[in-house]
């Protein structure tokens, strides 16, 4: 009778670990269908968004404590207009106020704020900032270098993610010289920091390229246009495109993209741009903001990611 037992003990274990040993079996057949299916689906749509915020909070260098609150209040009820996954801001002053500026929008952090010096003259710089629902793989700020004479200021924000399974956005903030100098001059800055940026994005994409595919958008306020009489020689924007990017504005009329309203001093001028490669536009539209937020108009786009 025991040895009955014993067999039949034997036997059930047996049993029991062949069926346990099919149920693994069964479950890493799933678990790598499971992945091969999500490698092969396409990756979500990212919606992008870039907005400068005019020396926030203040908007001046010089601000009074009033003019701080008066625009905060201001560009919090504005900033409830975006619904985005990742926000470029230029002319923040830092990380802190950065953060202040994204406090409506549920979900959405700071990764990354640039710290570039002041301009001489002034207590405190305009710096430019990403901040996204997602988790970032990394994220810095780098400032331009000189090149001889040209001396571009500020520099850009860069931050990596994967947003899907092995596939990675790189996305880029900038803010790029102003039209307040010679023009000749502004525009060969804006082209010298145009170099750069290219330059880092190559490495960029063939370092992030051993995680998977990658796709770059790079936005923010680039102080010309590709189609502005104005800057008719300058190849800023025709760099991008001559690396594969495409505009968020290609088939928009200028109305409908006016990013910089007329003022006394210059016309109504679309100088706000997001350029993406590896991806397409679903749409692009711009964002009416109060002028005691902004001098500017923010940007958004629904950037579809390329499989």
């Amino acid at each position: 009778m025991l040895n009955n037992a014993r067999t039949f003990h034997l036997r059930y274990h047996r049993r029991m670990l062949a069926l346990r040993w099919i149920l693994f079996v069964v479950v890493i057949a799933i678990s790598g269908n499971c992945a091969a299916q999500d490698a092969s689906a396409p990756p979500p749509a990212v919606r992008v968004a870039f907005w400068n915020i005019q020396w926030f909070p203040g908007r001046h260098p010089f601000a009074t404590a009033s003019s701080e609150r008066a625009q905060t209040a201001s560009v919090h009820r504005d900033m409830r207009k975006i619904n985005a996954d990742v926000l470029g801001m230029e002319e923040v002053r830092d990380f802190s106020n950065a953060t202040i500026a994204v406090s409506p929008l549920s979900g959405m952090k700071v990764d990354v704020v640039s710290n570039f010096p002041p301009r001489q003259g002034q207590d405190v710089a305009q710096q430019v900032a990403i901040a996204s629902r997602f988790q970032p793989l990394s994220a810095w700020v780098e400032m331009w270098k000189p090149n001889g004479a040209l001396v571009p200021p500020r520099g850009f924000a860069f931050s990596a993610y994967e947003v899907a399974s092995h596939h990675i956005l790189l996305v880029y903030a900038v803010h790029l010289k102003s039209n307040r100098g010679e023009v000749f001059e502004d525009i060969a800055i804006r082209e010298e920091s145009m170099r750069q940026l290219t330059a880092h994005m190559h490495a960029m994409n063939d370092a992030y390229g051993k995680m998977g595919t990658v796709s770059c958008i790079v936005g923010g306020d680039f102080n010309t246009a590709p189609d502005d009489s104005r800057f008719a020689s300058e190849k800023t924007t025709s760099a991008l495109r001559d690396n594969g990017f495409s505009w968020c504005w290609k088939d928009i009329s200028f109305p409908r993209r006016i990013s910089l309203p007329a003022d006394k001093l210059f016309p109504a001028a679309c100088f706000d741009h997001i350029f993406v490669r590896n991806g397409k536009f679903n749409s692009a539209r711009v964002i009416d903001m109060s002028r005691g937020s902004s001098d500017h108009n923010a940007i958004f786009a629904e950037v579809q990611l390329a499989p």
